[in-house]
């Protein structure tokens, strides 16, 4: 723990659980009407729009990719105490991935129907977190918790204007389930208008309390595990219905699942409701489904009972069995906080025929929807750097690496090449010290950098020493761990190697939602790699082991910049580039890329990959543009032709919607000899293959188009299509 960290947390306890008298009133207030509750809503109905959001992104604040998306219509009834009904009107799905569907399996509820009590969990009966937090305005809260007065704005809503104080929940104590966040409450009547939080504390994830000593220690170790890997925020915003009742308007969850080994790559799932058409107090009581005496019942991990039957027959609780009952249709019933609750999914013949959608669904969320889950996410893991690592459970020291090519690869240029990374946090806010080593075979050279990274919610800058293996060629990057799979198997590399030491600054920023931007800049000594390699795994299975050379590299000292836009997602996704070099030679080279996939007739969809690039100045080999290989020609080598200015074009048709699907392409491609004087006509290939799951994993065959050529086989993971 920081010792300034420490010492403020000391001087808070000091002070008591308040900044102020104005917020100990405040709180006050909100405690006596959260403890009442209000009881003048009996009933109410709405309709739900629910939508879970699946992303990739390459670190805590970087544009998010998405990969997957489900939307669901349901109509809700709610009556006091806390009886809850959902029927499933129609449910929707897409995915990044050609053939690949998702069901969330929405058979529970998800969403906190109307009030939240003094502990809080948002799935009760599945238990989730596993032990409940301490709700801020339970009783005795204020031992767990320091509240602060920070803000407030004016609500123009009809009939009446609202003034909502925004008060700032700490956690004080690591020995219990908690919550941070911002609570705001309406400063006439002291109700909760918006609650905004994660997850803190210990316990969470892993209920400790076990048997036998052993239990707890192994129960504990589990839970400091889950709590690196995973973090859970939620943004519970109410409404002001006919000009008196508060109830939920809109709820969202973010799991943020991150391996703390990895600092490239964060998956956070969205789930987001919204409630609509609502309509309080029509004295319409509603009953439950009359469930027959033989459907199965389980009892609730968190709290109650829980009947489920699916279909015509009975339906077991395990997780195979709750992914596939929808697919027949379930009814589950449970009891839970104050009440019972029962889901009605219709079987999928019914949900996916659903005629109620008034658009199509597209695989980013509305541009409102991403701003504000984008908000959240920032401002979550700002009060979570802030935190003492006490709460948070994240260590100081820990191994780090920015993607798994930093473990293992293989390439023609070094061999097997192992690397190991550790990273420190100093104690600064986003500040850390990453260390990386590794040793590559065939080369022989120890490699190495040290990385001075400031992540913050805006940008990320990073201080570099650098002695290691880098691509030339940014259009064909072989340091991947697609590439060392090919080239470990085929002993063909679509990789050009400089090897290159000196010292480094960049720096990413988030260009709105959309796109990023990368600024770079370095003084470097370039030089060839030492040897090539010999595959002895492709010998085995029958090949000869012989890479083809590596690109020329013209050694020297040089100094290097280079700006970078990237941006879109599926089914748009380009890049552009300025990069400049001085020392030994100059050269200027900028290209730019782009990939488009787009629906075609007769069930038939198809992927265009394109880029060009341009360079003038002297002479300089490993700043050539290269054709031939996986990503331009497919049915010519890597590096087959080279020059200062380039272009290439491949377009890939296949059947849409199959998990596995034949596919035919063509590709394109001319070299310029000098600057932009291209002579004679373009080379070209063809060529087919077998894609599973829009590319994942994917075997093609292709031959140049030229009388008497042959046709190369590969096996390409990450492919275009």
């Amino acid at each position: 723990m920081g010792l300034p960290i420490t010492l403020l947390l000391s001087l808070q306890v000091q002070a008591g659980p308040y900044a102020d008298s104005a917020t100990a009133s405040l709180i006050a207030r909100a405690r006596e009407r959260h403890r009442q509750q209000d009881a003048a809503v009996h009933d109410y109905r709405a309709t739900l729009l629910s939508r879970l959001d699946a992303n990739v992104g390459r670190g805590g604040f970087a544009r998010l990719l998405p990969i997957a998306v489900e939307e669901e219509q349901s109509e809700l009834q709610w009556q006091a105490p806390n009886d809850l009904k959902v029927v499933t009107l129609g449910q929707r799905s897409r995915t990044a991935f050609r053939g690949m569907t998702m069901d969330a399996g929405w058979t529970r509820p998800w969403f906190v129907p109307r009030f939240l009590g003094d502990s809080i969990r948002l799935i009760s009966d599945r238990g989730f977190p596993d032990r409940a937090a301490i709700h801020p305005l339970a009783a005795g809260a204020d031992a767990y918790y320091r509240y602060a007065i920070a803000d407030s704005v004016q609500l123009a809503l009809p009939g009446r204007t609202v003034r909502a104080l925004e008060v700032r929940i700490t956690p004080t104590r690591a020995d219990a389930s908690l919550i941070a966040g911002e609570l705001w409450l309406d400063a006439e009547t002291a109700e909760t208008v918006r609650l905004s939080f994660t997850f803190i504390g210990n316990r969470l994830w892993v209920d400790s309390i076990g048997a036998t000593h052993q239990d707890t220690v192994r129960a504990d170790r589990d839970d400091a595990i889950v709590e690196r890997i995973l973090r859970v925020s939620a943004d519970l915003e109410y409404g002001l219905y006919e000009q008196r009742y508060w109830l939920p308007f809109r709820q969202s969850v973010t799991l943020d699942i991150q391996l703390p080994w990895f600092k490239n790559l964060v998956l956070p799932v969205h789930f987001i409701t919204t409630f609509s058409g609502v309509r309080v107090n029509e004295n319409q009581p509603f009953v439950f489904t009359d469930l027959p005496p033989d459907t199965s019942q389980h009892k609730g991990r968190g709290r109650g009972n829980i009947r489920r039957r699916c279909g015509d027959r009975v339906a077991s609780d395990s997780l195979a069995d709750t992914l596939s009952d929808p697919k027949r249709g379930c009814i589950t019933e449970g009891t839970w906080m104050g009440g019972r609750f029962e889901m009605d999914v219709p079987p999928d013949s019914e949900l996916h025929h659903y005629a109620g959608w008034k658009d199509s669904l597209l695989l980013s969320p509305s541009a409102a929807d991403a701003a504000r889950l984008d908000d959240l996410r920032r401002d979550v893991l700002n009060m979570v750097e802030r935190l003492p690592d006490s709460l948070t459970g994240r260590p100081r020291l820990g191994l780090a690496f920015d993607r798994f090519a930093d473990i293992w690869r293989y390439n023609r240029a070094e061999g097997v090449s192992l690397g190991a990374g550790y990273e420190w946090r100093p104690g600064p806010a986003f500040v850390s010290l990453l260390a990386k080593a590794r040793y590559a075979f065939t080369d022989g050279r120890l490699q190495g950098a040290l990385t001075l990274r400031r992540e913050a919610p805006s940008s990320r800058l990073e201080l570099v020493a650098f002695r290691e293996m880098r691509d030339a060629d940014p259009l064909a990057p072989g340091l991947s761990f697609a590439n060392s799979v090919t080239a470990l198997m085929f002993a063909r590399d679509d990789g050009s190697y400089v090897f290159a030491q000196g010292g480094a600054i960049r720096f990413l920023r988030p260009l709105g939602l959309r796109a990023d931007l990368t600024l770079d800049a370095r003084y470097e000594d370039e030089t060839a790699p030492r040897a090539l390699a010999r595959d002895g795994f492709n010998a085995l299975l029958g090949g000869d082991g012989r890479f083809a050379a590596n690109g020329a590299v013209v050694a020297g000292h040089y100094g290097v910049a280079e700006a970078s836009v990237a941006g879109g997602s599926r089914p748009v996704e380009w890049a552009a580039t300025v990069e400049g070099t001085v020392g030994t030679r100059s050269h200027v080279r900028s290209w730019l890329a782009a990939t488009a996939r787009s629906g075609l007739f007769g069930g038939l969809d198809a992927t265009v990959s394109g880029w060009f690039g341009a360079g003038t100045g002297d002479s300089l080999p490993q700043r050539d543009f290269r054709l031939g290989g996986e990503k331009t020609l497919r049915g010519y080598p890597a590096g087959w032709l080279s020059g200062p200015s380039a272009w290439a074009v491949g377009v890939d048709v296949g059947l849409a919607g199959h998990a596995i699907s034949p596919v035919v392409f063509v590709d394109a491609g001319q070299v310029a000899l000098r600057s932009l004087s291209f002579i004679g006509g373009p080379a070209a290939s063809v060529g087919a293959g077998v894609s599973v799951f829009g590319g994942v994993v994917r075997l093609n065959v292709a031959r140049p188009i030229a009388p008497y050529a042959p046709w190369r086989w590969s096996l390409v993971i990450g492919a275009r299509r």
